[in-house]
């Protein structure tokens, strides 16, 4: 004779037939439409084996089961509409109390563990003659007892509400019911309740749900009391009632650990970005509140950094966005294992971090941060087989004497951040009021940037290039110009790396691009000398996945052909990545483009790379020209690379010649050609017309 079993396995079946139920009992139970099924499903559209439930004992050592439900048959024979349990489909589960089981459209297994009938006829009287009815007729407790399912014509002494009333009892909830009496006695638990909290009984009133409920009784206004319990990892919201007139205590419980741990995630959301894990601005923006209100209240110094990546963005245009997420996220990992506890790191946007320092003794705090954080950085940063070296700039502001509000204080610390780029990056520097005026300007040139963009304030000027010896024109240079209605002509020292600093660097170099090419065209189809026009690129530009795709598609809408086009690039765009470099432009010289190699002689290029590359241009940079003297020491530099370019048989320019004397040294040193204001100016479009228009009448 088998133990009797403290619950018993129920299924309440609704299908085309009628609502029926089941005691499970048997090891195995396979379940379909044809008759040779131990549970039979009234359903066309049910399969003939459409599922099996298994009995599972949860340990050796213990009693206690469950079953599991599998789709199909055990011989791998799926069904054919799948299982849909509690909304969801699967291919098998182990059920809960409470758990709904779907078979097809319309078929319906609920499933429920009870306690027994004796425990539903105490917590309700009313409905005890029914259960004890339903017992008679359907469930046998007996040691003999065969599983079987209700027979239709003893279905016939309950209606349709005897059965909804049946499914309502308390024992069917998968909710935990309680109820206590106010003596503190436990009076009853259903049985979702006796699972999931097996330990009532030993822990009674201290048990968290039961605790502190007596002392409410008096006091609970209406009956009616809701809060909230956490029983070890588990969230609840309790429901009591206070049942004076027959002094009892009843709680309906309903577990909202899952969407307590939602809300919980959607507030850590708010407050965090979501790449780094790091707070974001606003969770900085609230510690700087509350440590300036700290501040004020205690008088004690305080300090706000901010500070980026240098060259962020080259990175992300060379390596791509997911190696320059990965170094962010590197990147925050660092900074963090450099602050002190109680410190506050922040990604305030983009490249852009904010470190909050609530209380510290005296500046010198900051300079052992900043110094830290800079050394740290010295190691490379290892993603994905690539070995990055990244650097950064800091920008620091103290309180009370650089602000005494947050927005200042941050905003002042971006002014030292820009300060410490202007100096050459890598450093930290602390707020001064003078930068508070320099920053300004930048941003309002930043703006006005990209309004002169759609306003046509942005012009080329085109600065011929010249054979020393016979003044015959061999090139052209395009060079960007800015004049404003307030600022006037805007230096190129300030507008090109105010829009490397930004996203306007690559619509602008586009634009460039176009107009210098639609102007050429212009000059040929006038009839004038045929000369390649020259335009710089700037790192961040030549290494746009799109780049060669971009010049392609504007040699085409303007019909200038590739021949007459030379594209200027500088050391540095070349040695960020070699294999990218070379790529590129044996795809553009592939079609006829012509490349000259910039500012040559102030890196540190390889004389490898003008084999490599195979470039039909080496520009000496100016800076070595202004120096130039008519002495062997002075001209030793300018001697070396024309005699380099000549080996590899290139077209060597020198930049920026402005006297005779340079000009003489320069054809004794046999360099054969020459850019700058000895020569020409850069001139604006009609007069560089002019003098190719003088060219043409003198050749």
């Amino acid at each position: 004779m088998e133990s009797l079993q403290p619950f018993r396995h129920v299924l309440v079946i609704e299908d085309q037939k009628a609502r029926r139920i089941v005691v499970l009992e048997q090891s195995t139970y396979s379940v379909g439409r044809e008759s040779s099924n131990d549970i039979v499903i009234y359903d066309r559209i049910v399969s003939r084996h459409h599922a099996t439930l298994l009995r599972i004992k949860k340990s050796p050592r213990h009693d206690s089961y469950f079953y599991r439900i599998i789709d199909g048959d055990l011989e791998g024979n799926k069904s054919t509409n799948g299982l849909m349990i509690n909304g969801k489909r699967c291919e098998s589960h182990n059920l809960k109390h409470g758990d709904v089981i779907l078979l097809g459209n319309k078929a319906k297994l609920s499933y429920y563990i009870l306690s027994n009938a004796i425990d539903i006829a105490l917590f309700n009287p009313i409905e005890s003659a029914k259960v004890e009815s339903l017992s008679e007729a359907t469930i046998s407790w007996s040691d003999n007892y065969k599983s079987t399912a209700i027979e239709s014509e003893k279905l016939e002494q309950f209606d349709r509400d005897d059965l909804m009333r049946l499914a309502s009892f308390p024992e069917l909830s998968p909710n935990p019911i309680i109820e206590i009496d106010y003596e503190g006695n436990l009076t009853y638990l259903n049985p979702a309740a006796s699972i999931k909290f097996s330990n009532m009984q030993r822990a009674s009133l201290e048990h968290p749900i039961l605790m502190g409920l007596l002392a409410q009784a008096p006091n609970v206004e209406g009956n009616l009391l809701l809060r909230e319990v956490k029983v070890g990892e588990e969230v609840y919201e309790q429901y009591v009632h206070f049942l004076s007139e027959n002094k009892l205590i009843r709680s309906y419980l309903f577990d909202v650990t899952e969407r307590k741990r939602a809300q919980e995630n959607l507030q850590y959301q708010a407050f965090h970005d979501s790449l780094t894990n790091l707070p974001n601005r606003a969770f900085f923006n609230e510690q700087l509140a509350i440590a300036l209100a700290n501040a004020k209240r205690n008088r004690n110094l305080m300090a706000v950094m901010f500070l980026d990546l240098d060259g962020f963005k080259n990175i992300n245009d060379t390596l791509g966005h997911t190696i320059g997420d990965r170094l962010l996220q590197s990147f925050a990992k660092r900074l963090s294992a450099c602050l002190r506890g109680g410190d506050t790191l922040a990604r305030w946007g983009g490249d852009e971090f904010t470190i909050l320092l609530p209380q510290i003794r005296s500046a010198e705090d900051t300079i052992k941060l900043a110094q830290r954080i800079l050394n740290e950085l010295k190691l490379p940063f290892e993603i994905s087989e690539n070995q990055i070296y990244i650097k950064s700039s800091i920008g620091i502001a103290l309180y009370p004497q650089d602000g005494q509000d947050a927005e200042t204080l941050v905003k002042h610390a971006d002014a030292a951040l820009y300060r410490a780029k202007e100096q050459g990056r890598d450093r930290y520097r602390f707020y001064s009021s003078s930068m508070a005026s320099k920053a300004s300007l930048l941003l309002k040139l930043e703006g006005l940037l990209r309004q002169a963009l759609n306003k046509n304030e942005l012009s080329l000027h085109y600065q011929p290039q010249a054979d020393v010896k016979t003044n015959v024109l061999t090139g052209i240079e395009a060079l960007l110009r800015w004049s404003h209605p307030e600022l006037g002509q805007v230096s190129p020292v300030k507008l090109i790396p105010l829009a490397e600093e930004t996203d306007l660097i690559v619509p602008l170099s586009e634009w460039v691009l176009q107009t210098a090419c639609k102007q050429n065209r212009l000059w040929q189809e006038a009839g004038l000398q045929l000369v390649p026009v020259a335009v710089n690129f700037s790192l961040r530009q030549f290494h746009q996945p799109n780049f060669v795709k971009m010049v392609m598609r504007t040699l085409e809408e303007t019909r200038l052909e590739p021949q007459w086009l030379e594209i200027e690039i500088t050391e540095a765009a070349i040695a960020h990545n070699l294999d990218y470099a070379l790529q590129t432009l044996q795809s553009l010289r592939q079609i006829g483009i012509r490349f000259a190699l910039d500012d040559f002689g102030t890196g540190q290029t390889s004389l490898s790379y003008l084999q490599k590359f195979s470039f039909h241009t080496l520009k000496i940079d100016r800076s070595l020209i202004q120096i130039l003297k008519d002495n062997p020491h002075d001209s030793a530099m300018v001697r070396a690379i024309v005699a380099s370019g000549r080996s590899f048989n290139l077209r060597v320019v020198a930049e920026g010649v402005e006297n005779l004397q340079q000009l003489e040294i320069l054809q004794r040193l046999q360099c054969e050609e020459v850019q700058g204001y000895w020569f020409s100016r850069p001139l604006k479009p009609e007069d560089a017309t002019q003098f190719l228009v003088r060219s043409r009448v003198e050749a």
